[in-house]
């Protein structure tokens, strides 16, 4: 395991993915909130209901 905290690992891939998509013209907060959107979400929250609905 790194000693690296993982804040600090994960802070320039995801400067970077932001970059990226700003470049396809999507607007920072809005990538911001699909990111937030995936990551709560049932593929990456193991606390997520199956049955919540999210539209």
């Amino acid at each position: 395991m790194s000693d690296t905290p993982a804040h600090d690992w994960l802070r320039p891939k995801l400067d970077h993915l932001l970059s990226e998509a700003a470049a396809h013209g999507i607007e920072r907060s809005i990538a911001v909130a699909v990111l937030a959107d995936l990551i709560t979400g049932p593929d990456y929250d193991p606390g997520h209901l199956a049955t919540d609905t999210d539209a």
